[in-house]
């Protein structure tokens, strides 16, 4: 996307800060939501199942998007999305009935499925080629701090009433403000794409192996680490620490990987962030009664398993361009809502089977594939470019 400078940083800011406000939105809304159930009596099952609704979205709405895109442009595309988002949370604020609630929280997860994987090829294609991995870390690292305000927010707002969801809706409403900002400098993906979604999962596995890896992590270590440290002798608020602590390793560490990744190359860095992953995972149950060592291990481990995602993202943006982009990102989408339904499922039913280690155990095993699939693209079947 050949760009002045000025238009280049316009765009970045635009993008960078539209995608916090969508992560902050979106990850104040989803424990409303669970709250409010639960005070009116419904029960986990159910909640559980409303949980999945962003999941079941990304998996069969992210082979559309490209369609869609192609179709209508992205810039439609983009403020269709994000009308349809910021009405369906503000609607949940205007009648509690359950029905209605598990509409909008799939018109939600429909919006923010196309919202994420435009966002994803935005950013790729405004990027340039030497700072790239800097540039895409940037977007993760402050996504990822925008999930970690929304919760945040919810104990200065409070839960009564629909005034936070008329603020939730609100927050998200305001990345308008960016797509104006941005001056038009949305992504061209005009023309057709040279594979399909599912094609693109055979193409470059090792992509949508991190895609699923870093879905799995946070459907299963970061919802349920606070258990398992409660089960490993933890009181629950240190327990609970330990999710904060990891979303600090994912934060801060973004930067760094990108960096070091633009000059000593892409594929050396994500298999060490896949290592680093399996030995993450191995350390906790040595390492949970050993708080000094604990904690920094908790930022690192965070950090390099966010890191293959971050990683994958610039390998996509050197490989593809336009068309061929969004749909390598609707298919990493797929993968997902794949990784979201899966991660707490294995995830809580490996700690039941196994009590408490059954879950890391379970990770590190999901982090050893990604490693040998990783190695098996890198040197016996390397990614070109189309």
């Amino acid at each position: 996307m050949n760009l002045a400078n000025r238009d280049r940083n316009r765009a970045i800011v635009a993008i960078i800060t539209s995608v916090t406000v969508m992560a902050v939105s979106l990850s104040l809304s989803i424990p409303l939501i669970s709250l409010t159930m639960n005070k009116n009596g419904i029960g986990s099952d159910l909640i559980g199942v409303m949980g999945a609704m962003p999941s079941l979205a990304f998996l069969f709405f992210s082979p559309v998007v490209p369609h869609l895109t192609h179709k209508f442009g992205t810039g439609t595309v983009l403020w269709a999305a994000l009308i349809l988002c910021s009405g369906s949370i503000f609607a949940l604020g205007l009648n509690d009935n359950l029905i209605f609630w598990f509409f909008l929280r799939l018109t939600m997860g429909i919006a923010m499925a196309a919202l994420f994987l435009i966002s994803e090829t935005w950013i790729n294609q405004v990027a340039e080629d030497s700072k790239r991995g800097r540039t895409v870390a940037i977007y993760v690292s402050f996504m990822t701090l925008g999930f970690a305000l929304g919760p945040v927010l919810i104990n200065i707002i409070g839960t009564e009433g629909n005034r936070p969801f008329f603020i939730a809706g609100g927050i998200i409403a305001s990345a308008s403000v960016m797509f104006l900002y941005s001056h038009g400098t949305f992504p061209k993906l005009s023309g057709q794409s040279h594979f399909s979604v599912f094609s693109f999962l055979k193409l470059a596995p090792m992509i949508c192996a991190a895609a699923l890896l870093v879905a799995i992590f946070d459907g299963s270590v970061l919802t349920l680490l606070p258990v398992y440290g409660v089960l490993s002798g933890m009181t629950e608020k240190t327990a609970v620490l330990m999710s904060s602590v990891l979303l600090a390793g994912n934060i801060l560490l973004q930067f760094p990987i990108g960096w070091i990744a633009d000059r000593i190359g892409h594929y050396k860095v994500i298999l060490f962030c896949g290592v680093v992953g399996i030995l993450g995972a191995l350390f906790l149950p040595l390492l949970i009664a050993i708080p000094y060592l604990l904690w920094p291990m908790l930022v690192i481990w965070g950090g390099a398993v966010v890191g293959t995602y971050t990683i994958a993202l610039v390998i996509m943006g050197r490989l593809f361009r336009g068309a061929d982009l969004i749909t390598a990102n609707a298919a990493a989408g797929i993968l997902w809502g794949a990784g979201g339904l899966i991660g707490p499922l294995v995830g809580g039913y490996a700690m039941k089977v196994y009590e408490p280690h059954g879950m890391p155990l379970f990770f590190a095993l999901v982090c050893l594939l990604f490693v040998l699939l990783s190695v098996w693209q890198v040197y016996w079947k390397p990614m070109k470019s189309i």
